[in-house]
Formats: structure tokens, C-alpha cells, sequence
């Protein structure tokens, strides 16, 4: 459809609704190719927001890789929200993709980003208003194929009946490697075409089951974009991204991307450099980021951003890195940091007692933490975030006063060398178990537990009184820990929530928590029992099906190490012998 045509038709619609600039497309260097002549195409749908969606890396990924092939054509979509929706469903209409205005129905594939367990409703209520078939047995030959990939597809059961494949690992080269499959098979039945795609590495299918291997990418440089559709307004990351580090060596006991995408490998340095003024100058954002989960440990990080900083002086462009491993936090990186402008420096210790940390394996101690804090102070920072989770495995009630207590030695050593004490915003969550991680096996506290910690922590606050303690919603957390670990049986209570008009989950205000619960009675399901429950590490778990290399003893000998409070070094000091590199042949990448 002609971009004036579709102005004239929805015009009414986007009249009406709030913010029609993310229904419209067009944003600057979005690729608009054609529909028609691609022979095969491929819309990529975010089941969240646009300003969430378009600032999504992966997303970025996986459109620039599809669109830099001349055969194939990709198109993005976002979750509307609940206005647009029903303005489109009053008006009889179908959802479309943004560039081509070609209903998504049409496309031959239908992509969903899965990075939260909150959006799986949205994910059906999109297929809905699509014109898709939401149950997989009910597809035939007309319809698109829907795949689906991220860290919740390392779980795929929960969306099993609504789901045709799963991407599990990377997506760059097994995206193209479907699409060239697909040529060759897209006059066959729908059925033929699913179980021969379902033969590609790291592809997992509902209709054909078998434990699937992930898919693992050596990023190169040409995988990598340096331009990408510029929001018509601001969205949630507004700045220009560069992935410097893929996968985190650290293996912090709870965090499943630190498991699921070993092997460490490391951009090399004149890459990054050269992709970061390339994005920079194409896009004319005013700020870059070093993407990684833990961008100071890439071994040439204050290089980097040296020479960066030399680069951009004088132009108001800076630098964000993510939260940052304290231990690595040096004077000269503060100072590299604070070159262009001062922002906020965010510092995951994620527990306050050494015992805690090392029953997480954080290997970090308190010195250490204090010591990258006054750096920070010490070259003028005065707003410093942290990431705290409580609800641990084996946590007491001594581990969480230690935040109050790690607040508290952080003032002293300020007062001590006559500083300014700085402003300090504490994010606490609540601990999910996660699959293929040492504590997948281990319960959730209880709600009225967490409770209990929070006002324990709380009541330290006169004390820290440059601090602000921000929670995650516990309730929100026991929905994710049921979702995260669940097995088919799963599927029906997320097709019946989202048949009682669950959409846009991920927003907290946008849920019924008692729809929650009352739809989970009705089948039989005690959601905090299951959120609660520690499974044996013999039982067979529903996410055993993916192998992501990492063998299942030495998961069972880190969950039985963090019982002992022991530590395992990281992978980039010595090796902690996981078995991804062994079991799938491959190794760490360093800048070296």
C-alpha cells in the first residue's frame, strides 16, 4: 500500500489515537524495500511497545542481516497499544507491518522477539489481530510460519501450541539458513516444510521434538549494523548501540544469559571503534553504547573508549556502558567515562554480604566495590545506581541488612576523604530461578516471605538517607518464576489468560492479578506452590529438551558449591570447565 493511500484509510484511526507516529513507519533509514519482488519475506514482531520494540539490539541484528540479502525483504511490528487496537478491531482491519503497510497475514514468516515471560499474551493477541491462526495445529498452508526466539525460547514448552519453531542461540546465520530452505520448500504443505526446517541446527519444533543444540555466532563485523530506523520520538535506549562482547565468563549463578550464551567472544578493538563512529555519523545520535553483559571486562575497553573520546571531542557525543563489574572499574575509566559528559554510573554488586556474593559466585568483595565507588566520587560523579536482589538461594536475614550496611560503609568512606556523599538509588528485585542455571532447581520465596525482607530492609532507611530503595514487584516476580520454569501444561493457562484479555503484561499497570490466579485455579495450579517449589536436581526439567553445552553434573556441582558459600573463577582467568567449549567444539574469542 502507497504510504498516501494508507494515510487516507487509517486516517480516522490515527486521529484517534495516542502517539500515531508509531503506527505510520518511515522513520529515518528505515529500508522500506519491496514487497513484491522479495522471495521471501519476513516481518520482525516485538510483543511490546514501539518505543520498547525499535531500540530492541537484537531486533536491529536480525533486520539489518535479512534486509542486506537482495532475495529476501524484512519489515518490522510492534504491540500497539490497547487504543490503536481497538480502534483497528472496530474498524475491521488487521495488523500490518510498518514500511510496507502489507497485513501481516501476507508476510511468509512472522518473528517474535521473546525476552520476557510478561509478554507471551501479547505474542497471542497479536496473531489474533493479525488474521493468524493463534493455535499452531490450526495454520494451514496459507499462513505464515511463526518463529520465535531469545532468552524465554531456551524454555520453549510454555508456547509450544502457538509457536512453529524456535531459534535457540544466535539468530544470524540460522535466520538466513531458513529463509534459504524455504525457497526450496515453499510449494510443499505447510507440515513437509516445518519438519524439514526443523532439521536446521538449533531450530526447534513443537510438531517435531528432539533435543535441539544451540546456535552459536562468531560476531563479525559485517553482521553488525551501522544504521537503523531512528524513532519518530524518543524510545527507551535513544542512542546509537555497538556490541562489543557477546556471552560473560563471570557465570553469576542466577543469571541464565551469562549460561546460555557462552563462549565469551570479544569484538576486536578497531571494529568497534569503526562501527561506533560509522553509527554515530549515520544515525546523528548524540551517544553511543558498549553493549555487553559486562562491558569493562572486554579486555581493551579503556583503549576503546580513548580513543573514542579523542575521536568525538568537541561534538557533545558520549559514551553509556551498562552496569558495570566493580572490580574492573578503574580511576582511568571513570575519567575516560566522564571525557564527554557526566551520567549516571550503575554498579551491580547484586548482594550486600561477602557470603551472599559468593554463594551467587559474584567474585567480588566489598573493598573492591567501595574502591570503584569513590573513583567515581573522586572524579565528580554524585549519582551512583546499584542492582540488588534479595530472595536468594540460602539468603538470611543478615545478607539483606547488608545492603543498609554496604550503603553505609560507602558514607564513611566518603566522610573518611572529605567527599561529597553521593546520591545512591538502590534497584532490588526479587530473585526468578531460571532454566540452565546452577539455581533453575531452586524455589522462590513466598510473597509474604518477601515482604517480610523488604520491611526488614526498609526499616534500615533512617540510616542511609542518601538512598532510595526502589523494589520490583514480588507479585510480578512469582508470575515470572511460574511462566520461566513451566511445562506444556503451561500453555493452556496462557491461552485461556489471554482469551480473558490479557495484553501488554509487561506493563505492570496492564495486570489482573487475580485473573492470574482465578485462571490457574480453574485449571488446578497453585502459582505461588509452583513459583515456591525446589525441584530434585535427578528430575527431568521441561527445558532438558535444548542443550545449550553446558553439562548438567557441573550445574549440579555450582548449586551444591553455592550451598558451601565456594566461589568458581571465571571462565576468562581459567577455565571452569562448563563443557560448552568441549561438548560443541568451540572456544572463547578475546581481543588479544
Amino acid at each position: 500500500m502507497k504510504s498516501q493511500e494508507f494515510l487516507d484509510e487509517y486516517a480516522q484511526i490515527l486521529h484517534s489515537c495516542e502517539r500515531p507516529s508509531r503506527y505510520i513507519g518511515g522513520e529515518f533509514l528505515s529500508v522500506n524495500k519491496d514487497f513484491c519482488s522479495a522471495q521471501a519475506r519476513v516481518a520482525f514482531v516485538f510483543p511490546d511497545k514501539y518505543e520498547i520494540g525499535i531500540s530492541n539490539f537484537g531486533h536491529k541484528i536480525l533486520y539489518h542481516i535479512v534486509n542486506s540479502n537482495e532475495k529476501y525483504m524484512a519489515d518490522r511490528a510492534y504491540a500497539p497499544d490497547k487504543d490503536f487496537l481497538e480502534l483497528v478491531k472496530k474498524e475491521g482491519k488487521v495488523l500490518y507491518a510498518l514500511e510496507s503497510k502489507v497485513s501481516l497475514r501476507e508476510f511468509d514468516f512472522l518473528g517474535f522477539a521473546l525476552q520476557y515471560e510478561m509478554s507471551y499474551t501479547t505474542l497471542l493477541k497479536l496473531l489474533e489481530c493479525s488474521g493468524v491462526p493463534v493455535l499452531n495445529d490450526d495454520r494451514g498452508d496459507c499462513d505464515p510460519i511463526i518463529f520465535a526466539g531469545g532468552p524465554c525460547a531456551y524454555n520453549p514448552l510454555p508456547l509450544c501450541k502457538f509457536v512453529d519453531l524456535f531459534l535457540i542461540g544466535d539468530g544470524e546465520e540460522v535466520t538466513l539458513e531458513i529463509l534459504d530452505k524455504y525457497l526450496t520448500l515453499k510449494d510443499l504443505p505447510r507440515d513437509v516444510v516445518l519438519k524439514e526446517l526443523s532439521k536446521i541446527n538449533g531450530v526447534f519444533c513443537p510438531k517435531y521434538p528432539q533435543k535441539t543444540v544451540k546456535r552459536i555466532f562468531i560476531p563479525d563485523k559485517k553482521s553488525h549494523p551501522t544504521k537503523s530506523p531512528v524513532s519518530h520520538f524518543v524510545s527507551v535506549h535513544d542512542r546509537a548501540t555497538v556490541e562489543i562482547r557477546r556471552g560473560c565468563g563471570r557465570l553469576c549463578r542466577f543469571c541464565q544469559s551469562a549460561h546460555t550464551n557462552l563462549p565469551v567472544r570479544e569484538r576486536n578493538k578497531e571494529d568497534i571503534i569503526s562501527l561506533a563512529c560509522d553509527y554515530v555519523k549515520n544515525t546523528g545520535y548524540d551517544e553511543y553504547s558498549l553493549l555487553s553483559l559486562s562491558s569493562n571486562d572486554h579486555t581493551s575497553i579503556e583503549e576503546i573508549i580513548e580513543r573514542l573520546n579523542k575521536h568525538f571531542e568537541g561534538s557533545g557525543v558520549n559514551v553509556s556502558l551498562p552496569s558495570q563489574r566493580a572490580d574492573k572499574f578503574s580511576l582511568k575509566l571513570a575519567r575516560l567515562m566522564q571525557a564527554q559528559k557526566k551520567t549516571t554510573v550503575t554498579i551491580a554488586p547484586e548482594a550486600g554480604s561477602q557470603r551472599m556474593r559468593d554463594i551467587i559466585n559474584k567474585n567480588l568483595s566489598e573493598e573492591q566495590i567501595l574502591n570503584a565507588v569513590l573513583s567515581c566520587v573522586e572524579c565528580g560523579w554524585d549519582k551512583i545506581k546499584f542492582y540488588f536482589i534479595i530472595g536468594l538461594p540460602f539468603e538470611e536475614d543478615s545478607d539483606v541488612l547488608a545492603i543498609a550496611d554496604l550503603i553505609k560503609a560507602i558514607n564513611a568512606k566518603c566522610i573518611e576523604r572529605g567527599l561529597r556523599i553521593p546520591l545512591i538509588t538502590c534497584s532490588i528485585s526479587v530473585f526468578v530461578p531460571k532454566p540452565h542455571t546452577p539455581f533453575g532447581w531452586h524455589g522462590q520465596d513466598r510473597l509474604s516471605e518477601i515482604e517480610r525482607k523488604k520491611a526488614l530492609l526498609l526499616s534500615r532507611k533512617p540510616e542511609i538517607k542518601n538512598a532510595r530503595l526502589n523494589f520490583h514487584s514480588p507479585r510480578v516476580s512469582q508470575l515470572e518464576a511460574f511462566l520461566t520454569r513451566g511445562g506444556r501444561e503451561v500453555s493452556e493457562f496462557i491461552y485461556r489468560l489471554y482469551k480473558n484479555g490479557s495484553y501488554l503484561d509487561s506493563w505492570e499497570e496492564n495486570i489482573d492479578f487475580d485473573m492470574y490466579y482465578k485462571t490457574a485455579e480453574s485449571l488446578g495450579i497453585n502459582i505461588e506452590n509452583e513459583a515456591a517449589k525446589t525441584y530434585d536436581t535427578s528430575e527431568d526439567m521441561p527445558w532438558d529438551i535444548i542443550d545449550t553445552g553446558l553439562d548438567k553434573k557441573w550445574l549440579i556441582n555450582e548449586y551444591k558449591r553455592a550451598k558451601e558459600a565456594k566461589t568458581t573463577i571465571p571462565c576468562e582467568s581459567k577455565c571452569s570447565n562448563c563443557g560448552v567449549c568441549k561438548n560443541l567444539k568451540v572456544h572463547k574469542v578475546f581481543d588479544k
